[in-house]
């Protein structure tokens, strides 16, 4: 019984050392890379979303693509809320050769700034100098005379469409 005990309490003992482990190595990465919170997506926008590239700059209309945004991710890129305090101290304020070793430390991991647009977001790279990123933004769309939920794909300043995603493929497929 008392064998028992004893590795009952050092099984306690490990675990909780390694879950406080763990989180610390969570506090350093935020501090590493200027990470405020997690950014959570609008509920809808979540889900699997099928679309064609529909603007005319697209090579290959026919082929159908699958978008998938999770709480936290959109198409498994992690999305994160930027702290603008740790941006002037560490990237806007400091020399172009200090900024572009943070810029290639940052690009090796899987982080990118989220923000709220509209009823959408935008996803954009972690450290953004230049660019608009793109925007998904919930809408309704008209397909064979019927109303349905969509994803307006854009990208640019004026938030140019590039491509309508919706719930099923048939939709996708039909849709012009």
């Amino acid at each position: 019984m008392r064998k028992r005990y004893l590795f009952l309490m050092s099984l306690v003992a490990f675990v909780s050392i390694f879950f406080v482990g763990m989180q610390s190595q969570n506090v350093y990465a935020a501090s590493q890379y200027g990470i405020a919170r997690k950014y959570t997506t609008p509920k809808a926008t979540r889900g699997t979303w099928y679309y064609r590239e529909t603007d005319k700059f697209s090579s290959d209309k026919k082929t159908i693509y699958t978008l998938k945004i999770t709480a936290h991710t959109a198409n498994k890129d992690k999305l994160y809320v930027p702290s603008q305090k740790f941006f002037k101290k560490n990237v806007y304020n400091v020399s172009s050769k200090k900024r572009n070793a943070f810029i290639k430390k940052v690009m090796k991991k899987n982080i990118y700034a989220a923000y709220n647009f509209k009823k959408g977001f935008n996803v954009n790279n972690w450290v953004n100098l230049a660019g608009d990123g793109v925007y998904y933004i919930p809408v309704t769309r008209t397909v064979k005379g019927k109303k349905v939920k969509a994803l307006k794909i854009a990208t640019g300043a004026d938030q140019h469409a590039s491509a309508y995603a919706f719930k099923t493929k048939a939709l996708a497929k039909a849709a012009k």
